[in-house]
């Protein structure tokens, strides 16, 4: 379902989701261990703009660890999201991020993606490929998003960095989409399917507890997706998602407006991989 699969991608794009944005690194987020233990460097006011620093995510050689928790029938799976350098998408070379399943059940989309990701904007993701993520395992989904700015026109991906607290900003997401055989080449992207309003605002800073760790003055984001077309589930989604200095997304709570169903997705920070 296309929540699911939304928050999934933001959260795998920011953690989740290729250098971009700050270090790359996770040796300067302020957290605090459940020990006790201090937290690396000054934790920001609650009120300071969003910085380069919350929207970091794997280089080459890192990971995120991300688990998701689904209901009202409880769901969990657990996904790494790995960096695995530039690849080919749609024509063009872009900063991959590989998603796969770790443990657990997700029958929502592909339980092996890649996320096309531009580094300056990295919640935003340019496109994304669901790898064998049909029923039978044999094709490939394709899809590719366009952003323009609603209050600007500007057309690209939307770029957070220096908002203010209680700032909003406002996009209009287009998305094309393709098939093809798992052992075909990527075809070219058919017509737009979908069009979807996204209003993004940034509330401030705030801590936040994610896997056991306690990240100090996370950026705090409330996301609100709206569909523009025709829309038979799930026309108007809403999310908040924490993103922490120098880790990235660590966590994400979302749910349709109308409906039962939740999402809660817990992230482990950026590490090496093993």
């Amino acid at each position: 379902m296309q929540k699911k699969y939304l928050f999934l991608a933001v959260a795998a794009a920011s953690a989740i989701v290729a250098a971009c944005g700050g270090s790359g690194s996770d040796s300067n987020a302020a957290a605090v261990n459940d020990d006790g233990s201090a937290a690396t460097g000054a934790a920001p006011a609650a009120n300071d703009s969003l910085d380069a620093s919350c929207l970091v995510v794997p280089a080459v050689g890192q990971k995120t660890t991300i688990t998701l928790t689904a209901g009202p029938i409880v769901n969990v799976a657990t996904f790494d999201a790995k960096a695995i350098g530039k690849t080919t998408f749609d024509g063009g070379s872009y900063d991959t991020l590989e998603i796969k399943l770790a443990s657990g059940t997700y029958e929502w989309a592909g339980t092996n993606s890649r996320l096309y990701i531009d580094p300056a904007s990295p919640i935003f993701p340019i496109g994304a490929a669901d790898l064998n993520g049909d029923f039978q395992n044999k094709y490939n989904k394709y899809r590719r998003f366009t952003y323009t700015d609603t209050v600007f026109g500007q057309v690209g991906t939307p770029n957070l960095v220096g908002m203010k607290a209680n700032e909003t900003r406002s996009f209009l997401m287009k998305e094309a989409q393709a098939y093809a055989l798992a052992t075909a080449p990527q075809p070219p992207l058919a017509e737009i399917s979908r069009t979807v309003r996204i209003n993004v605002s940034y509330i401030g800073r705030e801590d936040v507890t994610a896997r056991g760790v306690t990240y100090k003055g996370a950026c705090k984001l409330a996301i609100h997706y709206e569909r523009q077309d025709d829309a038979w589930a799930y026309p108007v989604l809403e999310g908040k998602a924490w993103l922490a200095p120098g880790a990235g997304i660590v966590k994400l709570s979302g749910a349709p407006l109308a409906g039962v169903d939740t999402m809660e997705a817990e992230g482990s920070g950026i590490v090496a991989i093993n």
